[in-house]
């Protein structure tokens, strides 16, 4: 049976489907994150090792004869995306030339729009604004990394939370962390001890750090003020990038999407009441490693 392996791979994970040629997902999963940051021989060899374990573990459900991989800071035609390539090859035994490889927001961009139909607001760990026009040019807005902006991310969003409780504890000791907020938080970092969170957030990785936007979710779901008024923002923030695009591509379906869109349908209401244009605002979860594997599987037929 003819497969197609679709890839993924964001700040927070690398998500993997295996398809057959009707579309069908066979087999799927995670693996530790995967990034497209090739800058060192270190990190060169940390992809070939997570590839290495990725690789492992889908041809347990099959072998695919195709294969295409959407990764986080992946830029086409550089050094990079020929190295991803070759390890992708080696690692799975599939020809370069049944490899594509690009960044994430190409695979999710063609998860919801053909291409220059619409424009792609993500905010996963990190965020962007992404526009992929009919003769496959790009036009991107922010993301440009967490020491820079990613406004409404969920990096972003943690690092809100966490200011939030920590200058109430300043101003008021004792009443930052027994807030709805700091609990939810306490619980994701498994204490309130500085040490404990200090080693949390500079002993890991933005990933990590993104991750507690879950227990602002939590808590806003709760009804915590502070935790609302920030994934609002977060709104905000992501709805600045839409506008972006529409000023300079004129109006056109938005989808909002990533994970940390999803924390509270206050962020997607902030983010439509922000939209400066009447335009179509998409929603919708689609899934852009089985997307992959779907084309992924065409590739077979090469």
């Amino acid at each position: 049976m003819a497969l197609g392996l679709g890839i993924d791979a964001g700040g927070t994970a690398t998500r993997w489907r295996l398809a057959d040629l009707s579309g069908h997902c066979v087999a799927q999963g995670s693996v530790e994150p995967l990034t497209g940051h090739l800058f060192s021989p270190a990190a060169e060899e940390r992809a070939r090792q997570i590839v290495a374990s990725l690789a492992q573990t889908v041809t347990k459900s099959g072998r695919p004869q195709g294969l295409i991989a959407g990764i986080t800071g992946l830029t086409r035609d550089t050094p990079a995306e020929a190295t991803m390539r070759s390890v992708f090859a080696q690692a799975f035994g599939i020809p370069e030339d049944r490899i594509f490889v690009a960044e994430d927001m190409w695979i999710a961009y063609l998860s919801y729009f053909a291409l220059g139909e619409g424009i792609l607001v993500y905010s996963g760990t990190g965020s962007i604004g992404y526009y992929l026009s009919e003769d496959k040019n790009v036009i991107r807005v922010g993301g440009r990394g967490n020491l820079i902006d990613d406004g409404g991310s969920g990096f972003w969003v943690a690092r809100e939370a966490l200011k939030a409780v920590l200058r109430k504890e300043e101003e008021s000791p004792g009443r930052g962390w027994v807030t709805t907020l700091g609990i939810s938080l306490a619980k994701a970092l498994g204490g309130t001890d500085w040490n404990l969170v200090r080693s949390f957030v500079y002993g890991g990785d933005r990933g990590k750090i993104g991750s507690l936007a879950r227990a602002v979710g939590e808590a806003a779901e709760a009804g915590d003020k502070t935790a609302l008024r920030i994934l609002r923002e977060a709104g905000e923030e992501l709805g600045r990038l839409a506008n972006a695009l529409i000023k300079r591509l004129g109006p056109r379906p938005v989808a909002l999407v990533g994970g940390t869109s999803r924390l509270h349908p206050a962020l997607a209401e902030a983010f439509r009441q922000d939209l400066i244009a009447p335009v179509e605002c998409i929603t919708a979860d689609l899934d852009a490693a089985l997307t992959a594997a779907r084309l992924a599987a065409t590739l077979n037929q090469a």
